[in-house]
């Protein structure tokens, strides 16, 4: 009898029941938690790396679409002869270092080419637009009256040196008191270069930007006479 009161006193003694004590418990919640913390840590940084990566990624098809645009116009781009005027107008129609408007045999029908006057301009956002107005045809001359049409490239840039205008000795031509060429000048471009720079402002603040640089050439001006 005595031996199974004794049994009975140690399954309803609560000190005689193995468990997990209070400091136990703190210890795993403490290791629980560091694992949690790195964890977490890691997802943050990859998250920010693949942000970051994407943001580049994004801006650097952007600025390639937009100096791939300007690189197809300018490359066709003309001199446009004018009613009552023996010598062309230039290629180059107007030129700064944010703007930049051109005669260009770009997308023509290869049956019946005629020029479309592009101009390329930058607003407040530094957003980058393609204004096109296309050729009509006034006796035996092109000249350019219709509705403009435009289209978004992208953006936004960052700097004002987005064109640098060459002559043929590839000699960088300054623009004029007003920040622009001259009648003269226009008729000296050879080449135009194109700087153009994204900033790369992701959220993890990196602020390298993305530039892609580009010196376009104008061989239809050579066919012209006009470019010495």
């Amino acid at each position: 009898m005595s031996r199974l009161s004794a049994a009975l006193r140690r399954r309803v003694d609560p000190a005689s029941d193995a468990g997990v004590s209070l400091v136990e418990l703190i210890v795993v919640m403490m290791i629980t938690g560091i694992v949690l913390a790195i964890v977490g840590s890691m997802f943050v940084n990859v998250a920010q790396v693949t942000a970051t990566s994407n943001a580049t990624n994004t801006r650097s098809s952007i600025a390639a679409n937009i100096v791939n645009e300007m690189s197809k116009v300018i490359r066709t781009s003309s001199n446009n002869a004018v009613d009552g005027n023996d010598d062309p107008d230039p290629a180059v129609v107007a030129a700064t270092a944010t703007s930049l408007t051109v005669y260009s045999y770009v997308d023509t029908s290869p049956t019946n080419p005629m020029p479309t006057k592009v101009t390329f301009r930058v607003d407040s956002n530094g957003t980058v637009f393609e204004d096109r107005v296309a050729a009509s045809v006034s006796g035996s001359y092109y000249v350019f009256t219709g509705a403009t049409t435009t289209r978004n490239l992208g953006g936004p840039i960052v700097g004002t040196d987005l064109f640098t205008y060459l002559d043929s000795g590839n000699k960088a031509i300054t623009p004029d008191s007003t920040g622009k060429l001259s009648f003269d000048q226009r008729n000296t471009v050879a080449s135009i270069k194109v700087t153009l720079t994204i900033a790369n402002s992701s959220r993890t603040g990196s602020s390298d930007p993305v530039r892609i640089v580009n010196t376009i050439g104008m061989p239809n001006l050579l066919l012209t006479g006009t470019d010495d």
